[in-house]
């Protein structure tokens, strides 16, 4: 139960049961396996947020808006850091060097702003036109196929020379407990959406395969940040395809 609660602890600023024992990098890694429960854990709380806010106030629009806030409050805004980071270093046009120099400059410039904005706009929009539909499960979920995407982006080379908060996962490989974490992941979404977590399941794999070797082709590698926009645009791509099969069907 500690690796679980330490993961909780990295991942969230959710409050954790302390011990006194700090678990080695090698045993802390392996945290990754619960990952997607971390992320069930997080969708719960901007659920519950979400059901408030459409069952007493009948106001789906403000339910989308607090569910956004609420996952921003309880992750510390954990990856949208990577992601405002990794779009400031990407849409810069300069060579791999000066890309990771941007990324690690902790002021936000003009692409990571856009970038942040653009991703809690769209998310507000999946959950609005869900409201009727598969709303309430796509708050629940979407920080699970976040998480399920990770362990893909996580199965690639460290992109900086120096280490960093990205290094603690990026330098260590274990390969079954990112199988597991992927496995977990499928179990959780297929378990709540049934036949319909086909679609979205494969376009988030799809799009952590893509994204990572993007990254590879961009800077040689994955860091923290790029792991923190794979996560959110994985969050994206998996309410983008609920959205438009909820339409279709």
């Amino acid at each position: 139960m500690q690796l679980f609660w330490s993961t909780v602890g990295f991942l969230t600023r959710l409050p954790v049961p302390s011990s006194q024992k700090i678990l080695p990098q090698e045993e802390f890694v392996k945290g990754i396996i619960f990952y997607p429960l971390v992320g069930l854990l997080v969708g719960l709380i901007d659920y519950v947020v979400y059901c408030v806010m459409i069952f007493f106030f009948h106001m789906p629009f403000l339910g989308a808006v607090f569910a956004v806030v609420s996952e921003t409050l309880v992750t510390g805004a954990f990856h949208l850091d990577g992601l405002a980071d990794t779009c400031d270093g990407f849409f810069s046009a300069r060579k791999k060097e000066k890309i990771l120099e941007i990324m690690k400059d902790s002021r936000v410039g003009t692409n990571g702003a856009l970038a942040l904005c653009f991703d809690m706009l769209l998310k507000v929009a999946f959950f609005v036109t869900m409201a009727e539909g598969n709303g309430y499960l796509a708050v629940l979920l979407a920080p699970v196929a976040g998480k399920m995407a990770t362990p893909i982006l996580m199965k690639s080379s460290y992109a900086r020379q120096t280490t960093g908060l990205g290094s603690l996962y990026l330098t260590e490989k274990y390969t079954k407990y990112m199988i597991g974490c992927i496995c977990i992941g499928i179990l959780l979404l297929a378990g709540f959406l049934q036949l319909e977590s086909i679609v979205p399941i494969l376009c988030t794999l799809l799009f952590s395969f893509l994204f990572r070797e993007y990254c590879q082709q961009k800077i040689g590698g994955m860091t923290g940040d790029t792991l923190g926009a794979g996560y959110e645009v994985a969050q994206i791509v998996f309410l983008l395809s609920m959205t438009i099969q909820g339409g279709i069907v």
